[in-house]
């Protein structure tokens, strides 16, 4: 029981942090790596095969900064059904500038992805080069995965792919439904 303010401080940094280990599948979390917190950052609408997705650039300090929702370098990938229409909530919470688009799975990673280079018509947010910053709206982008295969969801501001910022995205015929492999995966 805290005892005073500072005691209630450090209760809530300890529930944070143990909250942020479980988001990141860390030694301090006392979940599993296949933990449901994980597909908490997914929805899905089965009947209309949607599946919406929270993107969060920079939202800790994790790989200085350049991660999606606290994954960066492949931890992570997202697993789409052939056909289905992926709505990716991206916004930015870090202090860098930062954007969102589906790049074909390819090593290397551009240094600088342009917009021309989004895998899916539509799958690429805004001033993809340049970013927005924390103070920008919320973006929803939105694409139809029309082709089975790897992708990488990556960050197209120049340098920020090649650092780390993406995460993977499997489309693939079979699947009833979407899901999220928080495994590791190697640097394309």
């Amino acid at each position: 029981m805290p005892r005073g303010p500072d005691d209630h401080g450090a209760a809530l940094m300890w529930r944070r942090t143990l909250l942020l280990g479980a988001l990141l599948g860390t030694p301090a979390a006392a979940h599993p790596a296949g933990s449901d917190l994980l597909r908490d950052l997914l929805r899905q609408d089965l009947p209309s095969r949607t599946v919406t997705v929270q993107v969060v650039a920079g939202r800790d300090g994790s790989n200085a900064g350049l991660n999606f929702t606290g994954s960066s370098g492949g931890q992570g990938t997202l697993l789409v059904p052939l056909g289905w229409t992926v709505d990716l909530q991206f916004r930015n919470a870090g202090t860098a500038p930062h954007s969102v688009i589906v790049l074909p799975f390819t090593s290397p990673l551009p240094a600088q992805p342009r917009a021309a280079d989004a895998a899916f018509p539509g799958a690429v947010s805004r001033n993809v080069t340049r970013g927005v910053g924390r103070d920008a709206a919320a973006q929803t982008v939105r694409f139809q995965a029309s082709r089975a295969g790897e992708y990488l969801i990556a960050c197209g501001v120049p340098g920020h792919a090649l650092s780390g910022q993406y995460l993977k995205l499997s489309v693939r015929a079979g699947l009833k439904e979407a899901d999220w492999d928080p495994a590791p995966h190697a640097h394309p």
